[in-house]
């Protein structure tokens, strides 16, 4: 027997031209929504879409919506798929235009790889040229605040870092406790960055959590402090309590390693 495939070849997209600041992947019923992936949306943005918009995509089932959002354009593209509306929201500048026949396209794309069941890093790969991650990092730490390093990755070509990585923590740590001690109480300000030859320590530090980061000089910025700062909410939402009761067992941290890769090239 011959069997003849009529598949339709898959048209191009211009991913390029569709580069934005995020997108949110989410199943919606009547009763709850599950968000299934996003990556440059901070979840209680993505939560207030959601709540926004969850009862008009309910009732017309299938279809496409294009909102203004304060200084944000959302787009919205939700199909019916058995008893669940698998919904993409796309965020982007307001000024920002894109090309929305390639954007109808990717959701096409994105639908079709998630209805086939394959794992959720698949479709990062699709998004990785809209929200495009970011390269020129040599290491992330993520450090408490009595120098505990919960989690780090470190380039290959980094072995000193790699072989420090406990007394780096603990420096961190240290020069952040004393820039909080003697700098911070005088100019209501944080400790940011250290500075060397052709990189920086570029720090964030939430709920007594420290995110240090080693950045190549050359780096463009225009992305940077935005992902650390999503990277930095992802990181709590996912172990605030399990920090809070820090026992010495790391093993839960390193599933953080897969959410560092949708931002951050190392």
């Amino acid at each position: 027997m011959i069997v003849l495939d009529h598949a339709i070849p898959e048209l191009e997209i211009d991913l390029h031209s569709l580069e934005m600041l995020g997108i949110g992947l989410v199943s919606i019923n009547e009763k709850t929504y599950n968000i299934i992936f996003r990556k440059g949306i901070t979840h209680s943005i993505l939560k207030t879409i959601i709540r926004l918009y969850k009862n008009k995509i309910i009732q017309k089932q299938e279809g496409k919506l294009i909102e203004l959002l304060g200084t944000y354009t959302v787009y919205i593209h939700f199909f019916k798929v058995e008893r669940e509306i698998v919904t993409l929201f796309y965020i982007n500048e307001k000024d920002n235009l894109i090309k929305y026949d390639d954007l109808c396209l990717l959701s096409n794309k994105i639908l079709k790889v998630f209805s086939a069941n394959v794992p959720i890093s698949k479709i990062n790969t699709i998004c990785n040229k809209i929200v495009p991650p970011i390269s020129g990092i040599s290491a992330m730490f993520i450090i408490g605040s009595a120098g505990h390093s919960y989690f780090k990755k470190i380039n290959e070509d980094q072995k000193f870092l790699s072989e420090n990585y406990i007394q780096i923590g603990g420096f961190i740590s240290a020069i952040t406790a004393f820039s909080q001690e003697v700098i911070c109480k005088q100019s209501g300000e944080n400790l940011k960055a250290i500075n060397f030859d052709n990189q920086q320590f570029y720090m964030n530090v939430k709920e007594d959590v420290i995110f240090a980061f080693l950045i190549n000089n050359k780096v463009e910025e225009r992305n940077l402090k935005r992902y650390i700062e999503l990277l930095a909410e992802e990181f709590l939402d996912l172990h605030r309590e399990r920090i809070s009761k820090f026992n010495g067992d790391l093993g839960p941290f390193n599933e953080f390693e897969a959410i560092v890769d949708k931002y951050f090239i190392i």
